[in-house]
C-alpha cells in the first residue's frame, strides 16, 4: 500500500474504528464548523481570510488543506483535490467561489459539502493510499475519468428507467475495464465505490445544513434543499460496483487455490 502523508490524515486515536464511526466523526466535527462559521457568513461581507481564520481553529489536528478561490472557468459550484507534489500527495484544497473578493452568502452550503470531503479524506486513509496506488501507476488517464464522470451524474429517472441506467453503468464499466489485469480492475472498482460513498456522504451533509440555514432565514438555492442522493443512484451504483468487486475477488481466490491444488 501506498505510504501517505501525515499531511493528508488524522492521527489513529482520532479516526479509531468502524467505517461508520468514523461517519458519525466526520458529522460531529462538520456541526462544529458549522455553528462556528455561521456567525461569520452572516455578519455580512466574508472573505477566505476570515474563513480560514476560524478553520484552522476548528480543525482538530495541524494539517495542509489549501483554502482557496475556485478558478474563475470552473463548472462547479465549490470543489477539493489532492495537491501532488511529484509522485507523492502533499495536502488538500478546499476550493470556494468568490465574487469581488467576497464569499456570497448562498455557497455556506457548497463550503459544507465541500468540507464533507476534505474531512472524509483525513478520516480514510486508505482511500488516499489507493488514490495514490492509482496516481504513480498511471491510472487516471483520460478513459477512467471518462467512465468514472458516466457513472457520477444525474439520472433522468422513473421506475422504468431505474434498471435500465444501472444496467448501462454495468456495460460501461466491463467495457471499460476490458484488458485490464484483475488487480487493476479491482483497484479501479475500489477507487469508484470509495468516491461514490464520499459523494453521497457529501450530498448528506449539504442537505442536512442547506435545512438548518433555511431554518435560521440564511439564503440557500432550491438545487440545496433537493435530495441528490436519489439523483445520482448513489446507493445503487455502489452496490453495483461491490457485487462487482466480490465477483473479481472470488475469481482471483479461486485462481489461487487452482494454482496451489494442482
Amino acid at each position: 500500500m501506498a505510504q501517505v502523508s501525515n499531511n493528508v490524515k488524522f492521527s489513529y486515536n482520532l479516526i479509531k474504528g468502524s467505517v461508520k464511526k468514523r461517519e458519525e466523526f466526520v458529522s460531529n466535527l462538520n456541526e462544529h464548523f458549522f455553528s462556528t462559521l455561521v456567525p461569520i457568513y452572516q455578519k455580512g461581507k466574508t472573505t477566505l481570510s476570515d474563513i480560514r481564520r476560524s478553520y484552522f481553529s476548528v480543525l482538530p489536528e495541524s494539517k495542509i488543506v489549501d483554502i482557496k478561490p475556485l478558478t474563475d472557468n470552473s463548472k462547479y459550484y465549490g470543489a477539493s483535490d489532492y495537491i501532488y507534489a511529484g509522485d507523492s500527495i502533499s495536502g488538500l484544497t478546499l476550493e470556494m467561489p468568490l465574487k469581488h473578493s467576497i464569499l456570497p452568502k448562498v455557497s455556506f452550503v457548497t463550503f459544507m459539502h465541500e468540507n464533507t470531503h476534505v474531512l472524509d479524506t483525513l478520516t480514510n486513509p486508505k482511500h488516499t493510499a489507493l488514490t495514490l496506488k492509482l496516481f504513480q501507476g498511471g491510472k487516471y488517464d483520460t478513459k477512467r475519468d471518462k467512465w468514472y464522470n458516466f457513472l457520477y451524474k444525474r439520472e433522468l429517472i422513473n421506475k422504468r428507467t431505474k434498471g435500465n441506467i444501472l444496467l448501462k453503468v454495468k456495460t460501461k464499466t466491463k467495457s471499460f475495464l476490458s484488458g485490464k489485469s484483475l488487480q487493476d480492475k479491482i483497484a479501479l472498482l475500489q477507487d469508484a465505490r470509495y468516491q461514490l460513498e464520499q459523494e453521497k456522504h457529501a450530498y448528506s451533509e449539504q442537505l442536512k445544513y442547506a435545512l438548518k440555514l433555511k431554518a435560521q432565514n440564511i439564503p440557500v438555492t432550491k438545487d440545496d434543499l433537493v435530495d441528490e442522493s436519489k439523483n445520482f443512484l448513489f446507493d445503487e451504483k455502489i452496490q453495483l460496483l461491490k457485487d462487482m468487486i466480490f465477483e473479481l475477488i472470488s475469481k482471483k481466490r479461486k485462481n489461487i487455490a487452482d494454482k496451489y491444488c494442482k
